[in-house]
């Protein structure tokens, strides 16, 4: 005979871990979450009055015996939620998604869903990849440019809050499809937006479309998978998400011009590659669209919602799905009984103010007494963690461009006392010092002038054509009978020089910046591999460390570790020791809040799941915000402080993994 540890999730469906439900008969049981201990005594006691009277027949017995409780609180449906019925529900859902199985419908409504939550990370992604290529299309400043992330993240943590409201009032399938739709739809927009303005506002709105993905997504598929596969399950979609960080980049490896030159010349086309890119990373979501119209509504919302013969449908569906033949046990007899409905509303008016009583009456439970510590401590451990997370993402690929930078100052070539005389210059001249130098009549034609510098050089007859230049000045300089034709040389670039005779022949240009043509793509696709790929690999391990040895467990240990990578990464110094410890500290958070996020989903009654995990996922945005602002500001020279940061931050999920308890595992 196999012994079952205590803290399995088989245990927990066999032996009740509250002593409030020692009369429920063995195999049976409850979800306790949020009920009073009046109540279940009054739900155990109509059990027991029922059971001598109805033993064949255990669900009929519940639903006949839920109707003379006492109600509680008011549910997203218009209902009054009878805390007996939802335990029965619960029970009779994890007994209707055991029958029917797991197998090849909870895999492809996993690769559907995590379609969309690849869709997620590559919004977040590829705003790195696309600033150089933004930045001389629209001429922006630096400030300018950090909205183009902010923006994207204020977005993703409004649309959380919003479908994840929404989500327990119209269904899981439809909320997880309508914010899809808005992020498909603005997303493709903005690929298409010639200016700047107009170019933000689309993506604000398909950051917040995209933002509803994950609380819906996880809800969906946990409510759709039976319990000894649940963990397993949502860890595949938490490595599609992470997985779209590497589309992200691999994408932008080949679409995206590399060099600062090249972004030049393709600003020159209509339609530029940084918009082509933008528009190939909407596919996952677009396909994780079309796949939804094949998948159906999740059961246990339909219970919910008194819509059980449709719920005993997609039942039979799931079980057709992963079965070849046989047929599915549970039947229309078994189902139970219908809750009474309050009075519902008369007119549209009506209807429209009870759902927007409802929508906020959501976010106010979550701080009642009954869910205000689980809230707070889920909260903090969302909040903390991204925070490390997006912080460390920024601060990696701040300190491998530092590197890169400084390999390439390294390499500067110094000319010193050099004469050029009828000198036809027309390759592209990068990261050199001129000093002392003398040009006499000597032409520069259709070149790039990169990092470059004439100190106390002179300039006689000599002609500038077509030239774009970065990062390059004349100090201290005399030219005489220059000719300045097509080029962007201003009079920012001469620093106490003596002019005459300059002519200047160019287009009236509306920007005047100094672009830095070194954008280090390269370096950066480098640091997001090194923590993307570890993510990938711990997100399935945590799935499968959550399912045998708990939620809490396995978020502890995770964050344990990541704190001690976070510590080691502060002695590091070489680029490839920092960018791999510090990213496995970055994927063992990650994976630490999965688990905590399947913990929140297991706490929460069905009409709150949604709009908790949606409000714990807002955090996390704005815990992202906070720390791309804080991070960016850290020296890279040492990485001490982001090291010293990190781990005091990681103590707050910590803290919480190890307060926190394993809820009941009945949705």
């Amino acid at each position: 005979m196999i012994k079952m540890s205590d803290d399995s999730e088989e245990a927990c469906l066999v032996r009740p871990r509250s002593p409030s439900l020692s009369g429920v008969s063995a195999g049976r049981m409850q979800y306790t979450q949020g009920i009073s201990g009046s109540q279940l005594q009054t739900h155990n006691s109509s059990n027991n009055g029922n059971t001598n009277n109805n033993s064949g027949n255990h669900h009929s017995t519940h639903s006949q015996g839920s109707h003379s409780t006492a109600r509680g609180s008011q549910s997203e449906s218009g209902e009054l939620i009878d805390y007996s019925d939802d335990v029965i529900l619960s029970q009779f859902h994890a007994d209707a998604i055991k029958q029917a199985g797991f197998g090849k419908f909870q895999l492809i409504a996993s690769i559907i869903s995590g379609l969309g939550l690849t869709g997620h990370a590559i919004q977040v992604y590829a705003v790195f990849y696309i600033i150089p290529s933004a930045e001389v299309e629209y001429c922006i400043l630096d400030t300018e440019k950090n909205w183009l992330g902010s923006i994207t993240l204020l977005g993703m943590a409004l649309g959380s809050l919003l479908w994840g409201g929404l989500a327990g009032r119209a269904g899981r399938r439809k909320s997880l499809l309508s914010c899809l739709a808005v992020c498909g739809v603005f997303s493709a927009i903005a690929a298409f937006m010639p200016t700047y303005g107009p170019f933000m506002m689309a993506r604000f709105c398909a950051a917040a479309g995209i933002g509803g993905v994950l609380p819906t997504a996880a809800v969906y598929l946990s409510e759709m998978t039976p319990v000894n596969y649940r963990a397993r399950i949502l860890g595949i979609l938490g490595a599609f998400g992470v997985a779209g960080g590497l589309v992200a980049g691999a994408l932008a490896t080949i679409t995206v011009p590399a060099t600062g030159q090249k972004v030049i010349l393709e600003n020159k086309e209509h339609f530029s590659a940084w918009h082509r890119y933008l528009l190939l990373s909407t596919l996952p979501t677009f396909a994780s669209i079309l796949g939804l119209f094949w998948l159906p509504e999740s059961p246990r919302y339909l219970l919910e919602n008194s819509r059980e013969v449709e719920a005993l449908t997609i039942y039979q569906k799931i079980y057709q799905s992963n079965r070849t033949r046989g047929g599915y046990s549970l039947t229309e007899l078994e189902l139970p009984g219908t809750r009474t409905h309050r009075n519902l509303p008369t007119s549209v008016l009506q209807e429209m103010a009870t759902s927007v009583m409802l929508f906020f009456g959501g976010f106010i439970q979550l701080f009642n007494k009954v869910n205000f510590k689980r809230t707070l401590l889920l909260f903090a451990a969302w909040s903390a963690t991204i925070f490390v997370y997006h912080g460390l993402t920024i601060y990696i690929a701040e300190f491998s461009k530092s590197t890169e930078s400084e390999n390439y100052y390294r390499n500067t070539i110094n000319k010193d006392n050099m004469s050029y005389e009828n000198t036809d210059f027309n390759k592209s001249i990068e990261n050199i010092v001129y000093t002392n130098c003398r040009f006499v009549n000597c032409t520069f034609r259709r070149m790039f002038i990169s990092h470059v510098s004439f100190n106390n050089c002179s300039f006689q007859d000599t002609e500038f054509t077509n030239v774009k230049t970065s990062r390059t000045q004349f100090k201290f300089s005399s030219l005489e009978d220059v000719g300045l034709i097509d080029t962007d040389l201003t009079e920012r670039h001469f620093v106490d020089c003596t002019m005459n005779n300059i002519t200047t022949l160019r287009l009236v240009s509306t920007c005047d910046r100094d672009f830095e043509y070194n954008i280090y793509l390269d370096s950066l696709w480098k640091s997001h591999f090194g923590a993307l790929l570890p993510g990938i690999i711990f997100m399935l391990m945590v799935g499968e460390g959550s399912h045998r040895f708990g939620r809490s467990r396995s978020a502890t240990l995770c964050f344990g570790f990541s704190i001690s990578l976070a510590i080691t990464f502060a002695f590091l110094h070489h680029e490839p020791q920092v960018i791999w410890t510090a990213g496995c500290a970055q994927a063992l958070a990650l994976a630490g809040i999965a688990a905590l996020t399947l913990l929140a989903i297991e706490s929460y009654t069905t009409s709150l799941r949604c709009t908790a995990v949606g409000f714990f996922v807002c955090g996390g945005h704005i815990g992202a915000l906070l720390g791309a602002l804080l991070y960016a500001a850290f020296p890279v020279t040492s990485s001490k402080v982001a090291a010293i940061v990190s781990t005091i931050f990681l103590s707050f999920p910590i803290s919480s993994a190890i307060i926190l308890k394993d809820p009941c595992l009945l949705l």
